[in-house]
């Protein structure tokens, strides 16, 4: 079926409608969320969880740290996450590969949070050249819109190599033991890195529409009793209550649980995603466009497939609770 922002409209709407019995009727269910419990892009998950809009649905909510993205996917093929963190290329990877029952439910944010930091010896991005940049993985969005970056700035393909360092939590200590030319770091680490003295080289924001992080389910399961349009319904109130400014220092208090930042470190992440660069969603719907663009670099690197797919392969059902736009 063809998605339109008109579907997409009249699918939140049904949701809507479908759900609005008293949750009170409903006995608990166990919701497990797999993501990388320190990065702040997961905000609206936390305080899903936090606020109790999980449970006002009919939901036991579980948080779990994961370790990377393929991992993540494993587990939601499994039955282990019923939400499943992933970057676009593994879940997309998986479903190529047979997986065909799992979909994007929602994105996030359409915008890359994250942060190119040099090392010590790295104060511009002129002096990249000839060093190795870290990245979680090499075959994702980090390399694609990294090499972008460079190429746009100047470089030439050879005078710059990546190499997989994990999280970034991870990197950022490689980059303090001088092991990177610089690394690509996620939000808030991007920023503790700053102030240790770790330049800020150039920020993806504004680099071009993306779904860096999708939410993954199973189809079987968001069709089974509402659960994909409670879960919609409940990142839909999520992101509006995240930017409701008047919830600004709660939703700080909130985040640095998870994260385990400061909140000046973390208050700084906040206005960039809901003021000054408002890259944050506004309501957790994946961009088809967005996507599209991820499809594109996909083929490109061609390990997957040589042509893309259209987005609506891999795409929610609105019917079944995706958030799409």
């Amino acid at each position: 079926m063809t998605l339109t922002r008109r579907a997409f409209s009249q699918g939140v709407g049904t949701a809507a409608a479908s759900i609005a019995a008293p949750s009170l009727l409903r006995a608990a269910e166990p919701l497990t969320i797999g993501w990388v419990l320190a990065n702040s892009m997961h905000w609206a998950q936390c305080v899903a969880i936090e606020k109790g809009i999980y449970k006002e649905v009919g939901f036991e909510p579980q948080a779990v740290n994961i370790q990377n993205s393929p991992a993540s996917v494993q587990m939601a093929i499994a039955g282990g996450y019923q939400v499943a963190t992933s970057q676009p290329d593994p879940f997309i990877y998986a479903v190529e590969r047979g997986a065909s029952n799992l979909a994007a439910l929602s994105a996030p944010m359409n915008s890359p949070d994250w942060v190119l930091n040099g090392s010590a010896a790295v104060k511009t991005l002129q002096d990249l050249k000839g060093k190795t940049i870290g990245i979680s993985s090499l075959r994702t969005p980090e390399a694609w819109l990294t090499t972008q970056l460079l190429l746009k700035n100047g470089f030439n393909r050879g005078e710059f190599d990546f190499i997989q360092a994990g999280l970034s939590t991870a990197k950022i200590t490689a980059l303090q033991k001088g092991a990177l030319g610089a690394a690509v770091l996620y939000q808030p680490t991007a920023e503790f890195a700053v102030r240790q003295g770790f330049v800020a080289l150039a920020h993806y924001g504004t680099l071009r529409s993306y779904p860096t992080i999708l939410y993954v389910v199973n189809k079987d399961w968001a069709a089974k009793g509402d659960a994909g349009k409670r879960v919609a319904q409940t990142i839909q109130r999520a992101h509006a209550w995240l930017w409701n400014a008047d919830n600004k220092a709660e939703a700080i208090d909130i985040i640095a649980k998870y994260t385990k930042r400061e909140t000046t470190i973390l208050d700084s992440i906040y206005n960039e995603y809901f003021v000054t660069d408002k890259i944050y969603g506004r309501a957790g719907a994946i961009e088809l466009d967005g996507l599209a663009r991820a499809l594109t670099d996909m083929a490109e690197d061609g390990n997957v497939f040589k042509v893309a797919p259209p987005p609506t392969k891999y795409v929610l059902d609105p019917e079944l609770g995706g958030l799409l736009a």
